[in-house]
């Protein structure tokens, strides 16, 4: 039995009916007290209305005592700030709220400004003041705008007047001081800077230690729609509100809020209760604008809504000092919205007895609560207004927008005179959650984010020796001397297939258990063909939604027939297509990889001769290849896959009977392949019989089989019957009872049989005769098998004797002769990307590489595998019938992958899925994925085209990479225990899109009603929206590589879906945080076009795109310069740096994001700045700004349009000269001053008009005049980390201090030696044996970057120098 106590309750507004309604729903709550409460108050189950003198806290001690009351809660703030928890606890009495002392931090604004100074919490600049011609003085003169006035006592939450002007802020001086508006509350007003900002609620229950926060929320306190009107007590509220990112809350909690408490404590206050703080959200963070010292009203109302926690529990926590053992949680799944309906006058005034009508229907509503604020029991029993504020209409909802649209309609179906309410509560939030996101867009990260957690033992389940790392990462590895330690001469064969149409039968019957299987089978069983043993699989899935209980199912259907293959479950990709693929539809392909020492690969072509024998291993159904017919004889002949099979000998439906899994052939045949007692082996897929063991002859034979020997099952009696097949669709289409054919010398025949289960003989090798071959016969004769299919059709009738149409593979919609086509078509361009290693060519059933051809580079070679595909940038290929490109997409997403874990690649396989076969389409794709291994430098060893009607219409088609790389052990990426706070981070640009968000796009593209043939608003070249966003991904092998093998990168990371969010932290180890600069990288306009077209939010665009980086590096700050020396060709730039991460905060922080789209849409309207450079010697700073400003790609919004020299002999002059810039020379000899010296170069550059000056090696000290006639247009740059080492020899200055790091600064020019405001720094490590020499030449690498990127910051505005002369960042 729960032992249940009694609350007293002090209130009797809208906040405290909420508290009683939360208190009620307690089990541990019997009765329910209220003083002075109210009609709606009394409403509520457990609660009791009393008539109790609040002041007189003897009285209400007592009373506590006579009614066993164990807690008080106050809900206003007039009775805190009166001491009643003080007189309360005096007599014995537990209470929540804190004492008059710490009332004080609402109570008294001027004691709290002066609190909140002497602990650091950050708050607008302010003063104090009793007198109204100071006050008033003080507005006039301040620097920063101070027109926020407030009284500094109690006035009801409409003290603080925001003035839009100095004469309304005096005015409100006035007002409070003079006219004494507020009483005593307005004997001291604050006067405070104007903040901007969005304003957000936060509070937070507190025990005087521990601080629970709260979800934020958004008060809403002018009275009209669109923040018009006076300042109220609050018109609604909202929550939880966007407004402040997760990153800011635990700022909010930490430095205000545990700040607050911490410093209350160290003044003697201990602090019980709730603190309230009002938090102004600005470009720099957030600022408290003020404290409140209990639940605010009506954020009360919204918070309690979403409670879970059990609210008694959490305020005797508190008042018991036990509040850090309960974890208070919230339902931040649903959105809560209040509306206020205020009366007529309000906030002025108020109006009362007006008669409410229609809140029994509104309260009747599902979802929809009622709190009364002003409301009384008129005449015959009805309810009038009693007050300013009447009722707060409280909604909640699964979204933000669907919340506040039922709080509205509720409270415009309540009425009475007068009544004013907003219709615009939550609405500033739309443009912050209602853009286009990913999720609405039909991707859900969070589900792919399940599915890794769910199948990640699954895949740990296959592992066996050599299998390095896990599931999550960018690729999977496993390292090749845990193979066979007798290979001597490894050939790595590697297959890649999928399931077909067989994936359509298993959406019909929602049955995927076996579907896995069947992928693995269709691979290992080929690659097995080349004598191989399988030790890795990776798969790819494409789907239209997620359903991970689907996809969970299908990859454990992999793990098993891995486990049973002996091959480890590697890694795989998981592709949401909503657009291209329905909702439930799926397609598959696999991947696998298996070894085999060179000299016993197969086949073994040559050996094969008359006489040898044929045999076989039956298979278990129709494995996976003719289901296209099979689901065409399905169609024609009217049957349900549910329907019981008349063909199965164990009851099943057709559905079940047709899903039966492909076997998997490796465990029997592999120790016959071992030992070299088999010749060749096929396996039966697309083509039959007839088309698969050719695949594996000589040329000059055949083999001659007997089906009578076949283990024909009846289903394919059926096939035959039902659909009338010819005897020769059948053996160029189904197994017909084959699963694998086996080819071995008659020696070693009775060897096999014993050593093979259930293997059987078949046939016979034969010599195919000169005239069969002159003739083009074919290589497969199959007699018999009339004789052998008669029983098995016989039970079902014939196709001809029930009228059916004879149905052959081409009439499903598969053209056999059009694949045949397109292979001999590309196999030219396998052939341009093939390197070392690579032996035999396209056709076979699995690609072959021979590892010696790299054996010289690698002492413990790991190999690193990746599968990836393109998502629905397709569609945008398929749309504008541009397919050029696409393949390199394709092989960029997965070499860029294996590139993270330092590899190099090797090869590449392609999956190929259709509905129905384009070759011309076909080898454009193909033809692009051969550019794309050019580029890779990676061979295209084989491939697989699945032409697959019913699942893809005409013209759609899907594609699936593979690609396998090799990288020393020792330099295996990421290194992630060496990753250390002050490590660089280095990003290289992307292309645009790349290959990712491409659904989200195409929502937009949509909703915008657009064309992909209009004119991109943001192209550069006038191209069309489908040209610029089919621009193929960036390959970063030739950048990056050269890096990696040198050992100077940690970590790598490809920035494909989940954007900068989440591919960083996969590189990098929890305790750190990725920082970066936005400004520091140039947004391509694609970016800014799909934030504006989209109101894609920041958040959204970082986690969703590449925001213009495709490629990251992190590096220690000792390797930073020669990382970037390898990498400046290809556009590498420092983005940001590792920091150590608070605990719970985020892993990439992206700063200046906005002010760097805003940048971006500028750019096109920025002028170009007209930069003049003053140099004395050779003038290499001058050369990078003269490279990097003439580079278009660099966006750097100037152009050097004069040099000049105080040296007539400066090799800086002919630089300039021969980039036909003018040159001036001032020899400072032939002027009397340097003033009058630098008065000639100030006229020199006016007359050029020039607008920035940089000085690059100036060995002239300028005038006083020149510096400030100059102020802000004038920078230099520096060979050390300023404020170190200022003037001349730094680097030898340096050397002697015995410094561990150099580098260069630029700053702007001050009258000080290299004293200005600094703009940029960029750091270079003292190496053990540096000289000055030495050190000098890695700082010049360095100001060759830094110059030009700080000249950039500066032209195009995103740095500034203020009048106060201190520096400005530009940030949105």
């Amino acid at each position: 039995m729960v032992d249940q106590k009694n609350v007293l309750v002090i209130g009797s507004g809208g906040r405290e009916h909420a508290l009683c309604w939360k208190l009620s729903d307690s089990p541990f709550v019997r009765q329910i007290y209220c003083a002075p409460g109210s009609v709606g108050i009394s409403t509520t189950n457990k609660v009791q209305s009393i008539d109790l003198d609040i002041k007189n806290y003897p009285v209400i001690a007592q009373w506590c005592k006579d009614h066993s009351i164990d807690l008080v809660l106050v809900g206003p703030e007039d009775p805190l700030a009166n001491g009643i928890v003080d007189g309360l606890i005096l007599h014995g009495v537990k209470v929540f709220g804190p004492t008059q002392a710490g009332a004080q931090i609402e109570a008294n604004k001027d004691w709290a400004k002066g609190f909140m100074a002497r602990h650091q919490i950050p708050t607008a600049r302010y003063k104090s003041f009793t007198d109204a011609a100071a006050a008033k003085a003080f507005i006039n003169s301040a620097n920063y705008p101070a027109l926020v006035v407030k009284a500094s006592g109690l006035a009801a939450g409409k003290g603080v007047v925001v003035a839009a002007t100095k004469e309304e802020a005096c005015q409100a001086v006035d007002d409070i001081l003079t006219d004494a508006k507020y009483g005593a509350a307005g004997q001291t007003v604050v006067v405070e800077e104007l903040l901007e900002g969005e304003e957000v609620s936060v509070l937070a229950f507190t025990d005087g230690e521990t601080v629970s926060m709260m979800p934020p929320a958004q008060d809403h306190k002018r009275l009209g729609d669109g923040d018009t009107g006076p300042n109220t007590g609050g018109m609604g509220a909202y929550c939880p509100c966007p407004l402040i990112t997760p990153d800011q809350l635990l700022d909010v909690k930490d430095q205000v809020l545990q700040r607050a408490v911490d410093g209350l404590k160290a003044e003697g206050i201990k602090y019980v209760g709730v603190l309230y703080a009002g938090m102004m959200i600005t470009k720099s963070g957030p600022m408290t604008l003020e404290f409140n010292c209990r639940f605010g009203d009506p954020e009360t109302q919204i918070l309690m809504t979403l409670m879970e926690t059990d609210l008694y529990t959490v305020l005797k926590a508190c008042v018991e000092g036990t509040l850090k053992q309960i974890q208070v949680t919230w339902n931040t799944k649903l959105s809560s919205v209040g509306v206020v309906i205020a009366s007529k006058g309000y906030p002025e005034t108020s109006t009362k007895g007006c008669v409410i009508s229609g809140l029994a229907q509104v309260q009747s509503n599902p979802g929809v609560v009622v709190f009364h604020s002003g409301v009384a029991r008129g005449a015959n029993g009805t309810l009038v207004t009693a007050g300013g504020r009447v009722l707060l209409v409280c909604a909640r909802a699964a979204s933000l927008r669907a919340a506040a649209a039922a709080a509205a309609a509720a409270a415009g179906a309540i009425d009475f005179p007068g009544k004013q309410y907003r219709k615009d509560i939550a609405h500033k939030a739309f443009s912050k959650i209602n853009g286009l996101s990913y999720l609405q867009a039909g991707v859900d990260i969070d589900a792919a984010a399940l599915l890794v957690r769910k199948i990640e033992p699954l895949a740990t389940g296959t592992h066996r020796r050599g299998v390095l790392g896990r599931l999550g990462c960018f690729s999977g590895l496993f390292q090749l001397v845990a193979m066979d330690p007798l290979l001597k001469d490894p050939v790595l064969v590697q297959g890649t297939d999928g399931v077909g149409t067989k994936l359509k039968i298993a959406e019909t019957m929602n049955k995927y258990d076996t579907i896995g299987q069947d992928l693995v089978a269709m691979c290992v069983n080929d690659i097995l063909c080349a004598g191989a043993e399988p030790f890795a699989f990776l798969d790819y899935m494409a789907c239209g939604r997620l359903q991970v209980d689907v996809a969970t199912t299908i990859v454990s259907g992999i793990a098993d027939a891995c486990i049973q293959s002996g091959c480890a479950l590697l890694g795989g990709e998981t592709a949401e297509m909503p657009t291209m693929y329905d909702i439930g539809k799926y397609d598959l392909a696999g991947f696998a990889v298996g070894v085999v020492d060179n000299h016993k690969q197969l086949p073994r072509t040559r050996e094969i001769r008359t006489g040898d024998v044929v045999l076989a291993l039956a298979s278990t159904g129709v494995h996976s290849n003719g289901y296209s017919l099979v689901q065409k004889i399905m169609l024609e002949t009217g049957h349900s896959y549910f329907e019981k099979a008349p063909f199965s000998t164990t009851n099943k439906t057709f559905g079940e009977e047709f899903l039966a899994p492909t076997g998997l052939y490796v465990n029997a045949l592999l120790p016959a392949v071992k030992k070299g007692s088999i010749k060749a082996m096929a396996h039966i897929t697309g083509g039959g019989l007839l088309e698969n063991i050719p695949r594996v002859l000589p040329a000059g034979v055949k083999v001659v089989l007997d089906a009578l020997k076949f283990k024909i099952k009846p289903i394919f009696g059926w096939l035959q019957a039902k659909g009338g097949v010819s005897d020769f669709e059948m053996l160029r289409t189904f197994n017909c009872g084959v699963g694998m054919v086996v080819i071995v010398d008659p020696v070693c025949l009775n060897e096999v049989l014993a050593s093979v289960p259930e293997i059987q003989v078949i046939g016979a090798v034969q010599n195919l005769g000169k005239e069969v071959l002159s003739a083009g016969g074919h290589q497969v004769l199959v007699e018999n098998f009339k004789e052998a299919m008669a029983p098995l059709t016989e039970p079902f009738g014939g196709a001809q004797s029930q009228g059916f149409k004879s149905l052959s593979y081409k009439d499903s919609g598969v053209d056999i002769e059009a694949g045949d086509s397109l292979v001999s078509l590309i196999k030219p361009l396998a052939r341009s990307t093939s390197r070392s290693g690579v032996l035999g060519g396209l056709g076979g059933f699995g690609g072959c590489f021979q590892l010696k051809a790299i054996e010289q580079e690698y002492k413990d070679p790991v190999l690193v595998l990746a599968s990836d595909g393109v998502g629905t940038k397709l569609q945008i290929a398929q749309k504008i019938n541009n397919h050029n490109t696409i393949g390199v997409d394709l092989v960029a997403m997965c070499v860029n992958d294996i590139l993270c874990n330092g590899a190099s690649p090797l090869t590449f396989l392609d999956y190929f899925a259709c509905g129905r076969l384009d070759v011309t389409v076909a080898r454009a794709v193909v033809s692009g994925v051969a550019e794309g291994c050019r580029q890779a430098q990676a061979a295209l060893i084989g491939g697989e085209t699945a032409e697959m009607p019913g699942m893809y219409d005409p013209g759609v088609y899907d594609i699936a990479g593979f690609a396998l790389g090799v990288v020393e052990r020792s330099h295996i990426l990421p290194k992630i225990q060496e990753i250390t706070v002050g490590d660089t981070i280095i990003g290289l640009p992307s292309n645009g899109v790349h290959s990712n968000g491409f659904s989200l796009i195409h929502k937009l593209v949509r909703k915008a009603n657009l064309t992909l043939s209009d004119k991109a608003p943001f192209s550069k070249e006038g191209l069309t929206l489908g040209e610029e966003l089919i621009k193929p991904t960036r390959i970063y092998v030739r950048a990056v590589l050269p890096a990696l093998q040198r050992g100077l990168v940690k970590a790598a990371a490809h920035i494909t879906g989940g954007g900068l969010l989440d591919n960083i932290p996969r590189v990098t180890p929890e305790w750190v945080r990725a920082r970066l600069n936005a400004h520091w990288w140039n947004v391509h306009p694609v970016f800014a076009w799909i934030a504006d077209a989209g109101s894609v939010s920041d958040e959204e665009m970082v986690r969703t795109f590449n925001c213009g980086i495709g490629m990251v590096l992190i590096v220690s700050p000792e390797d930073q310069a020669e990382v970037m020396n390898i990498t400046r060709a290809y556009g590498a730039m420092v983005i940001g740096s590792i920091q150590a991460r608070p605990a719970g905060g985020a892993r990439v922080i992206v700063d200046n994001f906005a002010s760097a789209l805003d940048f971006t849409r500028r750019m096109p309207t920025l002028p170009s700045k007209k930069v003049a450079v003053l140099v004395s010697g050779n003038g290499s700073n001058l050369q990078a700004l003269l490279d990097t400003t003439r580079d278009p790609a660099q966006c750097m919004c100037a152009n050097i349009a004069l040099v000049i020299s105080n040296k007539k002999d400066a090799f800086a002059l002919k630089r300039a000269e021969k980039a036909g810039v003018p040159t001036l020379v001032f020899n400072h000899k032939d002027y009397k001053s340097r003033e009058e010296f630098d008065h000639a170069i100030n006229a020199a550059l006016e007359a050029h008009k020039i607008d920035i000056v940089c000085l690059a090696g100036y060995m002239r000290i300028l005038s006083g005049e020149f510096v400030k006639k100059w102020k802000g247009k004038l920078v230099n740059i520096h060979p050390s980390l300023l404020p170190l080492h200022p003037g001349l020899e730094a680097q030898k200055q340096c050397l002697n201090a015995g410094d561990r790091e150099s580098g260069c600064t630029i700053h702007f020019v001050d009258e000080g030696m290299d004293t200005g405001p600094i703009i940029l720094q960029e750091r270079v490590p003292v190496l053990k044996d540096d000289t000055v020499e030495t050190l000098t030449e890695r700082i010049h690498s360095a100001e060759h970057r830094a110059f030009p990127q700080a000249l950039r910051l500066l032209t195009t505005g995103r740095v500034r120098l203020s009048q106060q002369g201190n520096i400005m960042w530009y940030s949105g």
